[in-house]
């Protein structure tokens, strides 16, 4: 929901400095786009941090399962 209200108000900036600035438009999608790149970037640590998380719950598995194992 956040992002539809920052589109609008995006939106709405836009539109209403385009008729007082011809160059309001283009800095403006710079800063969507910029916006765009940083959540794309976020979105791969994030995949990467849980991919590793992951990892290290796997092989804290296995160590307890191993260890489970010499007990028996």
């Amino acid at each position: 929901m956040h992002h539809i209200l920052g589109t609008l108000v995006i939106g709405a900036l836009a539109g209403g400095l385009a008729g007082r600035r011809v160059g309001v438009r283009p800095a403006l999608r710079k800063v969507v786009k910029a916006g765009i790149v940083s959540k794309r970037k976020i979105g791969g640590i994030t995949a990467t941090a849980r991919e590793e998380m992951q990892k290290l719950v796997a092989e804290a598995r296995a160590d307890l399962d191993h260890g489970m194992e010499q007990h028996n």
